[in-house]
C-alpha cells in the first residue's frame, strides 16, 4: 500500500463508530496486512500479546485499546 491508501483507509477508519475489540484488526488491515495474518491472530495462533484484549504483530506493532477514562486511555 502506498501513503495515500493507507492515509485513505485510516480516515474512513476514523468515521467509523468505535469498537474496541474490532479496532486492532482493522487498523492492522488500514496498513495493508493480509487477511490471512489477521485471521490468525483472532484465532489467537500468531498473538504473543500479555496483555488484555492487546494484539501483537511481531517486529511490527503491539496494539491494544484501552478504556476511556483510564489511565492510559
Amino acid at each position: 500500500m502506498n501513503a495515500v491508501e493507507i492515509e485513505s483507509a485510516i480516515s474512513d477508519l476514523a468515521l467509523e463508530p468505535f469498537d474496541a475489540a474490532e479496532f486492532p484488526f482493522t487498523f492492522l488491515a488500514a496498513f495493508g496486512n493480509k487477511d490471512t495474518a489477521l485471521k490468525r491472530l483472532r484465532a489467537g495462533n500468531n498473538n504473543a500479546s500479555d496483555v488484555p484484549g492487546g494484539v501483537l504483530l511481531r517486529s511490527n506493532i503491539h496494539i491494544a485499546a484501552s478504556e476511556p477514562g483510564s489511565r492510559y486511555g
